[in-house]
């Protein structure tokens, strides 16, 4: 029997009423095709009599395909029904997490891998590489003297001056000797502005200093390049972590917002927007790879992140066996007066 025979038998309305209640034998006489059917409803002008928060898994997809044909607005609206942790801003989907930690779950699980709970606490801020030794440089005249700004250098340059302002300096080099026979007294030397910048650049001469009389300054330059040298570390980790991401999300324009909480009046609740890359045509790819009995839906997953985990291959991320030099460098001279 046609489809239009068919509606000579049963009318339009008693067939919405079975679709609605989840009676579909009748698509057989349609090809068991629910798009056939679902044309039929939106030409009789019945559409909206369809009841979706009963619709069946099985043809989930192919009304929301049918009805992005017919009514986009209508469409992502039933779209974030089932996806809860995705809104519409401004015309753009944004994922709405707790925090940046949420998206670790994209990330494989592999023993070669990162493990996610190290890229959660990367996303969220709270990684700390705290075990890298405190002896990462076996000369801090090359990497840390060697690449201060003028600024810094003059920084401390005045800093080893007070520290040995009125000392007297043993002559543990030729250079510091010369200065101590012409000062008139071979034993010792004093270190003042007269000779600091002869010194300091002279880095046999740096080098016993900082294993002497500046032990102190010495100890702070080693804190200043962990420190540096750390930073640039986690800075790198995030990088790449967030990199990975990026073939999902606009992560440079996520939003932190404020809202009310749901159930608690008098609280509040912080939450991150991210914006989601291509997310029409995810939907779109996903509901047509799914069409027929026994596939997956929107509803099934019930969250894009969800969604996002189970359809795309594992990000992947694996720990530098060092950052870049050029960033260390900079954080270098960027902390250097937090310390000495």
């Amino acid at each position: 029997m046609s489809p239009f025979l068919y509606l000579y038998v049963m009318s339009i309305d008693d067939l919405i009423l079975d679709f609605n209640e989840g009676n579909t034998n009748f698509l057989k006489y349609f090809g068991d095709d629910v798009t056939t059917f679902l044309k039929v409803v939106h030409r009789r002008g019945k559409f909206d009599d369809l009841d979706t928060s009963k619709l069946d898994d099985d043809y989930q997809n192919e009304f929301l395909l049918f009805l992005h044909e017919i009514n986009k607005e209508k469409f992502w609206k039933e779209v974030l029904n089932y996806l809860d942790d995705v809104e519409i801003v401004e015309g753009k989907p944004m994922l709405v997490l707790g925090d940046k930690g949420d998206l670790a779950q994209l990330f494989c699980s592999n023993r070669n891998d990162m493990s996610q709970d190290t890229i959660e606490s990367i996303l969220n801020g709270d990684y700390d590489s705290y075990w890298l030794s405190y002896d990462l440089t076996d000369n801090i005249y090359r990497d840390v003297i060697e690449e201060l700004t003028k600024e810094n250098i003059l920084i401390a340059k005045e800093y080893i001056i007070s520290s040995v302002d009125s000392k007297h300096v043993e002559p543990h080099t030729d250079l510091l000797q010369s200065y101590a026979d012409n000062q008139g007294h071979p034993d010792y030397l004093t270190i003042d502005q007269s000779n600091i910048d002869q010194i300091f650049d002279d880095e046999e001469s740096m080098k016993e200093l900082f294993h002497n009389e500046l032990s102190d300054f010495n100890n702070e330059l080693y804190s200043v390049y962990g420190s540096a040298y750390q930073s640039a570390y986690e800075s790198e980790l995030y990088d790449e972590v967030v990199g990975e991401l990026g073939g999902e999300f606009d992560m440079e324009n996520t939003i932190w917002i404020t809202r009310p909480h749901t159930y608690n009046k008098n609280t509040e609740v912080h939450l991150i927007q991210i914006p989601i890359l291509d997310f029409e045509r995810f939907i779109l790819d996903y509901l047509n790879n799914n069409k027929g009995y026994n596939n997956g839906s929107l509803g099934y997953h019930g969250s894009f992140l969800g969604l996002l985990k189970d359809e795309i291959d594992c990000l992947s991320v694996q720990s530098p066996d060092y950052p870049d030099s050029r960033l260390v460098d900079k954080n270098i001279n960027s902390c250097f007066s937090d310390y000495i």
